[in-house]
This record gives structure tokens, C-alpha cells and sequence, in this order.
């Protein structure tokens, strides 16, 4: 193959990023921060990971670290003045 470039995934990708309508690369970029950054807040996660939350949140309860519902929001209502 004299002569043809080969380019690697990375290029190729961001070759075809160029080509597509800028509203629909919008969807792309939350695709990719949703799903593919270490800092993101609301990342998916595993049934494992969610098993583990469910199980400390469950022990907590249990030894009665938690504040009432309505508390609670009012707590968070006060502190962002809503």
C-alpha cells in the first residue's frame, strides 16, 4: 500500500467530527461527557457501584444518620434561596 496514509481511530474520528452539522456534534458532546469523563457527576454507572450506594445508604439509615424529607428541603431552600 505505497503511498496511502493510514491514518490511526483518533484522526479518523476527529476527521469525521469536522464533517458533521454543528447541532448535531451538540449531541455528540453530551454523548461523550456523559459517558467518557472522569469528572462528571452524573456518569452511568454500574449495577455493582449502585448495589454498594444503596447498601452504605441502607447502613446509615440503619444507624440513624439521615434528616427528615421535608427538613431536608428546607435546609436546601434556605441555602440556594428558593
Amino acid at each position: 500500500m505505497r503511498g496511502v496514509e493510514i491514518m490511526s481511530k483518533k484522526e479518523t474520528n476527529i476527521a469525521l467530527l469536522s464533517t458533521i452539522p454543528e447541532d448535531a456534534q451538540e449531541q455528540i458532546f453530551v454523548y461523550l461527557t456523559q459517558n467518557f469523563c472522569n469528572d462528571n457527576p452524573i456518569k452511568p454507572k454500574r449495577a455493582e457501584e449502585i448495589y454498594s450506594e444503596l447498601a452504605e445508604s441502607r447502613a446509615c439509615y440503619e444507624r440513624g444518620e439521615f434528616e427528615d424529607f421535608d427538613d431536608a428541603i428546607d435546609d436546601i431552600s434556605g441555602k440556594y434561596g428558593l
